[in-house]
């Protein structure tokens, strides 16, 4: 067979095993109108109602964590993970503005100038 006789590309089969299915790989058309939908917002300024909803909100989600097929050391691992949140949560809602500016400058009072700090190495 000589180089000019020789057409190029791939052999056809009858049945092409390796030809992927239409059905397969089409994708599926999303709702535009999904998109388009506005959620309603409900603005309450009474703060008992929302730290209500904030505790509904919290033990939903600990009712999640129970009800999901956990052992029982990641159901006990991720109850100390809420708990701990909710305490981290709390000690910060309970320091006012000045408590945590004072503490910001206690805390930058107490560190050395960059200046100040020796070279370590030899030499």
């Amino acid at each position: 067979m000589k180089d000019n006789e020789f057409v190029g590309g791939k052999l056809k089969l009858k049945k092409d095993i390796f030809k992927k299915d239409d059905k397969k790989g089409k994708k599926q058309k999303k709702d535009k109108n999904n998109k388009k939908e506005k959620k309603d917002y409900v603005h309450e300024d009474n703060d008992q109602n929302k730290n209500v909803k904030e505790l509904i909100d919290g033990e939903d989600k600990l009712n999640d964590i129970l009800n999901m097929n956990l052992t029982e050391s990641e159901k006990a691992y991720h109850l100390v993970l809420k708990k701990r949140e909710k305490q981290r949560i709390e000690s910060i809602l309970k320091e006012s503005y000045r408590d945590r500016l004072q503490k910001f400058n206690d805390n930058l009072a107490s560190l050395s100038e960059h200046f100040d700090i020796p070279k370590v190495g030899p030499g």
